[in-house]
């Protein structure tokens, strides 16, 4: 795949996002390489220096502490199955995957200032969940740092060879601005967003209703990206599953889904997509019983991983 280095892309960042995307693979095309499997002559970069160890498996986390009889439209059941999806994607892609739960956020030494914080707040207690996983992931002693995911959040694009090529830029990074659905940070930069976080959140601040995703847009909005240790803030991220309509066709969107790092089936996304007949085939479910769908968004997320295999591999 030919790429214009000269060629302005809008930000130094995003050149630096498509190029560790697109350059890397000099001996073939991206999907060769997401595919290797249909590619048995293609072979990894040798000498792989993208780390600090530049060997093994990096780390994909995320956070999961269930919420009692569940939540957002799904079971806990739904919940725990999602997560298991979730594990099963990434580590088909190269990955490892970690699970943090709220013991590792209570080892954090300010996990009761800002839980107090909440209390006062009157956070509920998903998005309380939410706030935990900044105290989980920063209390990782890797100088590194790591990644860190929503577990409604699956790879199409990112194995783990595109993780280490973007990881190996310093700073805090969200692909998917500030939605915290796909972010890598080294130690220090994480724990400066996280120390914000908990110095900010109060029952008085102006934002639309106090959550992570509101606070992460609020600390944007209020400090430099140097203050922040921000060094990409880009949005290569699908919203919701990948299928179209034409008419009454429906399809992949192999074109959306090949320039995404992955897309982020939130139970926003997969409650329009149920409305709009975009929500894959579930074997059992009852086509328009949105609670059936959204409970089912495990199986759904197995389903679009497999078509998009199939389909965008061609």
């Amino acid at each position: 795949m030919k790429t214009d280095r000269n060629a302005s892309l809008g930000t130094k960042t995003k050149a630096r996002i498509v190029l560790a995307l697109l350059t890397a693979f000099t001996a073939g095309s991206l999907l060769d390489y997401v595919f290797p499997e249909q590619q048995p002559t293609r072979r990894l970069l040798e000498n792989d220096k993208t780390t600090p160890t530049g060997h093994g498996k990096p780390i994909m986390a995320t956070f999961f502490e269930p919420v009692i009889g569940g939540c957002c439209g799904m079971t806990e059941e739904g919940h725990q199955n999602l997560v298991k999806a979730w594990e099963s994607a990434w580590q088909s892609y190269g990955w490892e995957t970690k699970v943090l739960n709220e013991e590792d956020a209570k080892k954090h030494p300010r996990f009761k200032e800002l839980e107090q914080k909440l209390i006062e707040a009157d956070v509920n207690g998903y998005n309380q969940r939410c706030f935990w996983r900044w105290l989980a992931m920063a209390m990782d002693t890797d100088l590194n740092g790591g990644w860190m995911s929503d577990y409604d959040f699956f790879p199409l694009t990112l194995t783990a060879k595109v993780g280490k090529e973007l990881a190996a830029n310093p700073g805090f990074k969200s692909w998917s601005s500030h939605v915290p659905t796909l972010l890598h940070s080294d130690h220090h930069s994480w724990n400066v967003v996280t120390d914000l976080m908990i110095d900010t959140v109060s029952k008085d601040l102006d934002v639309e209703f106090i959550s992570d995703m509101y606070l992460l847009k609020y600390l944007y909005e209020h400090y430099s990206e140097a203050d922040l240790g921000i060094s990409s803030w880009e949005m290569l991220t699908y919203s919701g599953f990948p299928y179209k309509k034409d008419g009454d066709d429906i399809y992949f969107d192999c074109a959306g889904a090949t320039a995404r790092l992955g897309a982020h089936l939130s139970h926003h996304d997969s409650r329009k997509a149920v409305n709009n007949g975009l929500f894959p085939k579930v074997e059992g479910v009852t086509e328009g019983n949105l609670g059936e769908h959204m409970n089912k968004r495990a199986e759904a997320a197995s389903i679009m991983m497999r078509t998009f295999k199939q389909t965008c591999s061609q």
